[in-house]
């Protein structure tokens, strides 16, 4: 158990929206370790797969939800299904890494709906300390942008004091593995890829990129293939991601 402190869910409805990822994961894995009168009042873990994920993460993701369903007692589970190259070939463009419109309408725009519909109270984000310290501080500069729906009081973000690293330990010990794609290290040992994300995300840079190429080819092509179709560049670079335009 990492955390020195649990909270009391227990007249809450509590949403968890598992990414595929290790921080999602330990934050479940983390409230597992609650004492059970402190468990929600009902859990509902929320996955937007897409096709572009690594290809054990529907696995993993299956995995934590079969954990929930043994370790709590009203547990309620969704998941959706899209492809993100899909909808660039369906909206004929690529976006601009600082525009995130497949997130919007692939992954959040389900989310709120799914919580709006089902009335839940408080949001679990899985920002661990580096990350949080780094999206908080970048929050503060804007206004809040507005929501679909206005759908819970708010979000708590647990891991806030854990390192990133740590969450490995916690999902290893819980649930015995994690997605592969985060084992994979260069020549000084550091994880190649932080996250797991789409494969490749439109705001990788062309270092990234090639990562992907590397270790994903398959993705990589069908992703410059469309690059190709739309003539659009893909991420944060134009250099060799783009092999049919001049930009």
């Amino acid at each position: 158990m990492y955390l020195t402190e649990h909270k009391d869910y227990s007249k809450l409805k509590v949403l968890i929206p598992l990414s595929g990822g290790i921080n999602s994961a330990a934050v479940l894995c983390e409230l597992a370790d609650a004492p059970i009168e402190y468990d929600p009042l009902e859990l509902h873990l929320f996955y937007a797969h897409l096709r572009e994920h690594s290809k054990d993460t529907p696995r993993f993701v299956t995995d934590l939800m079969r954990f929930a369903r043994k370790r709590f007692k009203n547990v309620f589970c969704r998941i959706t299904r899209a492809s993100v190259l899909e909808y660039f070939r369906r909206e004929r463009f690529i976006p601009h890494p600082s525009k995130s419109p497949c997130s919007d309408h692939l992954k959040i725009q389900p989310l709120d709906r799914y919580c709006n519909e089902n009335d839940i109270d408080l949001d679990l984000i899985g920002w661990a300390k580096e990350e949080f310290k780094r999206r908080h501080a970048r929050a503060q500069k804007y206004e809040p942008a507005p929501a679909l729906f206005q759908l819970y009081a708010k979000k708590e973000y647990p891991l806030k004091e854990i390192q990133n690293e740590a969450c490995f330990e916690i999902v290893k010990a819980k649930i015995g593995w994690y997605p592969k794609i985060y084992d994979i290290r260069d020549s000084k040992g550091k994880r190649v890829f932080a996250h797991n994300n789409c494969l490749p995300c439109k705001n990788m840079g062309a270092k990234e990129f090639a990562n992907v190429e590397t270790y994903y080819p398959a993705k990589y092509e069908a992703a410059m293939d469309l690059s190709d179709e739309l003539k659009r560049p893909w991420g944060r670079s134009t250099d060799n991601v783009c092999r049919s335009c001049e930009f």
